[in-house]
């Protein structure tokens, strides 16, 4: 099953108290305690916890941290501390927001309970598979009748392993109706749960499709879709969002074209979109020939938002799709190296249109065999564009290079004078350059204006290269003067070194 979403934080400052509840505050506590010591002087007044004495602002504080991760009775278990304590904890709505429906026989009392301690804060919903084991229908029909009343306020919506029916009664009542506040649904589907139920039921069409199920939620903004389909129509159409994820195994055995033509239809759909993950599926099941990866002829599509584009796929399905985009914002493809890759069909676009001219990373490919730890270096077709492709790259931060030919320098590109912010350089199973020329490259970044100099190198050869072409320990020696050479632990990168 998926990861279990933790509870949003309670210190949202529209439903946090600026004054602690009157009938149990600290102070008064402390008034009444000295007017009865002046009536009874014999008995010694009694001061108030130290944790009692704590003003409600900070006590919210501290509540709110300690909610974060913690059981779904947390509320209920610090309501029962103390007398005052429960006067502060019934006074945060936002400390009963959560509705985490993962039972096999849901706490409805409890359920309801948070429902009416809530208040008219915003509403976050989880429901798992276990109510829906031996009990699907009357559970799936209290579950509604519960939480849709109160569609007004719900801010997340998260269907986990649900069954498919229950999966799709639940979404076909949603679309009937209006969450204006709705910011995030997720919906996770397993294989091993994706199957057609023996529940009969009569009042869903055998034709169900899931195209306008998305529709009446104005500030919907996140969308996780992960359960498998095996035609793109069947998804839901993806509007206005500005993050998107389509699930691992959504897709099955989709070709290139029509996944392009896929991406390109969801960034038509959502103009202000940020962050879009895809995964095609599976890469061992299926990888498109050259023929189906190289030869689509689609027009450029321009977005404008778009600033991480991750699709957990072959370099060549990748490629395929950046070579039809042009995306003035976009940052970064990936933050896992192998999958990042791009093939070098890439640089025309990127050299013609200067079509990524805020990226931060990239790690481009020959024609290799992603079977192989250590496939052959080659040429590619391209190669002409690779360097006014890099010299487009003028915000890149991380350049590698994997399994590229470059011909004994002809195709080296100048690294030593473009790419002002660049930091780290890699050559992976490269041929055709000399260490010298890597050198050189160092040398004139430390002494040029307005260019940083490298803070990493990192050069693997292949295992066939020539012993004259290989990095000697004296030209070791000589690069670990300036940066940090060939260390293992500085082979991946974050997201975090892109800035």
């Amino acid at each position: 099953m998926a990861a279990q979403p933790l509870p949003r934080t309670t210190l949202d400052p529209k439903y946090m108290s600026s004054e602690a509840p009157r009938c149990a505050a600290p102070n008064e506590t402390i008034q009444e305690t000295t007017a009865r010591s002046l009536e009874h002087p014999d008995i010694q007044p009694r001061k108030p916890t130290p944790i009692n004495r704590l003003p409600f602002d900070i006590f919210q504080v501290i509540i709110a941290i300690c909610q974060e991760g913690s059981e779904t009775t947390f509320p209920f278990t610090v309501s029962h501390v103390s007398r005052l304590w429960r006067e502060y904890v019934l006074s945060m709505p936002l400390l009963w927001n959560s509705l985490h429906i993962s039972q096999s026989v849901p706490q409805w009392e409890m359920l309801e309970a948070k429902l009416e301690r809530s208040g008219q804060a915003p509403l976050d919903i989880y429901i798992g598979q276990p109510p829906f084991v031996k009990s699907a229908i009357p559970h799936l029909r209290k579950i509604m009748r519960m939480i849709f009343p109160h569609m007004g306020r719900w801010r997340t919506l998260h269907l986990d392993d649900a069954p498919y029916k229950i999966r799709r009664i639940l979404l076909d009542q949603i679309k009937a109706k209006s969450a204006p506040l709705l910011q995030e649904i997720q919906v996770f589907q397993s294989p091993s749960h994706d199957r057609p139920s023996r529940l009969k039921l009569k009042n869903t069409s055998p034709h169900w499709s899931a195209t306008d199920v998305l529709r009446g939620f104005p500030n919907l903004d996140s969308v996780k879709w992960t359960s498998s389909v095996h035609d793109v129509n069947a998804l839901p159409t993806f509007r206005n969002l500005k993050n998107l994820t389509i699930g691992d195994g959504t897709l099955s055995i989709i070709l290139s074209l029509p996944f392009v033509q896929l991406i390109h239809r969801i960034l038509s759909d959502s103009p202000s979109l940020e962050t879009l993950t895809i995964y095609p599926y599976p890469t061992s099941t299926y990888i498109p020939t050259d023929g189906e990866a190289t030869d689509l002829q689609l027009p450029t599509l321009t977005h404008y938002s778009l600033q991480r584009l991750f699709i957990e796929s072959s370099d060549r399905v990748r490629s395929a799709a950046i070579r039809t985009l042009i995306l003035p914002k976009l940052r970064v493809f990936s933050t896992i190296y192998y999958q990042n890759l791009v093939d070098l069909s890439c640089c025309n676009i990127i050299a013609r249109e200067n079509s990524l001219p805020e990226l931060r990373a990239i790690s481009m490919a020959g024609d290799i065999d992603l079977g192989l730890l250590e496939p052959t270096p080659s040429f590619h077709s391209q190669m002409p564009f690779l360097r006014p492709a890099i010299q487009n790259l003028t915000n890149l931060r991380v350049l590698t290079f994997r399994a590229v030919d470059f011909d004994n320098e002809r195709w080296l590109p100048d690294v030593g004078s473009c790419c002002p912010h660049l930091r780290w350089l890699r050559f992976v199973f490269c041929t055709g350059f000399t260490v010298h020329s890597i050198r050189l490259i160092v040398q004139t970044r430390i002494h040029a204006d307005g260019i940083n100099p490298l803070a990493v190198l990192y050069i693997q050869h292949y295992y066939n290269a020539p012993l004259e072409d290989r990095v000697t320990e004296e030209d070791a020696a000589w690069f670990s003067k300036f940066l940090k050479f060939n260390q293992v632990n500085d082979f991946g990168h974050t997201e975090l070194d892109y800035r």
